[in-house]
């Protein structure tokens, strides 16, 4: 009896079919904001609901941010190698300027890496630190040993949910965790490697090594 292998889900494909899932709740949390905004008549509770609209809305655009980029990498017909400095400009839109401290050296930038994964593996690890972090987060990239690093830190913590979605190997069932399977298995593709340590006073940096892509 021959058993049938089945085929490995295409990354974006899941991503793109869960964040519909995942914008439900914010959406429909807005929508009831709105309706209680409009009957509201105390102003400090509406700078109270106003608030809650604003983070619920920053929400559904960072979700929409990812099924956006996972759209694109599906219509793009190949896998295209272009200079990491054409892709930062798209990925670091997901994170609020104010926020965000990004510093790439001038080898790192002229490097050339796969725009369609490229671009996902940096907007699902951004997404992630700004919608469960506080406070700043750095976006670093340099050359090490012939190798791309690229870095995302921000004041999270390592914890023990986080180092189980690092290492697991099959999608999770619901969304939780999801972007981060996403970034693992682009990352295998390529043949790089992803690790998390935790910074001093405190903090965590997610590191991404990729090997040089020639044309």
């Amino acid at each position: 009896m021959r058993l049938r292998r089945t085929p490995r889900p295409d990354p974006s494909l899941l991503l793109l079919r869960s964040v519909c899932h995942e914008l439900r709740p914010p959406v429909a949390t807005l929508t009831s904001l709105v309706r209680a905004l409009e009957s509201q008549p105390s102003e400090i509770r509406r700078g109270e609901l106003a608030r809650l609209a604003g983070e619920h809305a920053s929400h559904a655009e960072a979700v929409l941010k990812q099924a956006a980029a996972a759209a694109a990498g599906l219509a793009e017909a190949s896998d295209t190698a272009v200079p990491l400095d054409r892709v930062l400009p798209v990925v670091a839109a997901a994170v609020p300027a104010d926020r965000l401290a990004v510093s790439v050296s001038a080898g790192a930038g002229r490097c050339l890496v796969s725009g369609r994964h490229t671009r996902q593996i940096l907007l699902n690890l951004l997404s992630n630190a700004a919608r469960y972090s506080p406070g700043e987060i750095r976006l670093t990239a340099a050359v090490r040993r012939r190798r791309l690093r690229l870095t995302v830190a921000d004041q999270g913590a390592l914890t023990d949910d986080l180092r189980h979605a690092l290492h697991r190997r099959t999608p999770p069932e619901g969304t939780k965790g999801l972007g981060l399977w996403v970034v693992r298995h682009l990352i295998d593709a390529q043949r790089g490697s992803l690790r998390a340590r935790a910074l001093s006073p405190r903090g965590v940096a997610l590191e991404v090594t990729l090997p040089r892509r020639r044309r």
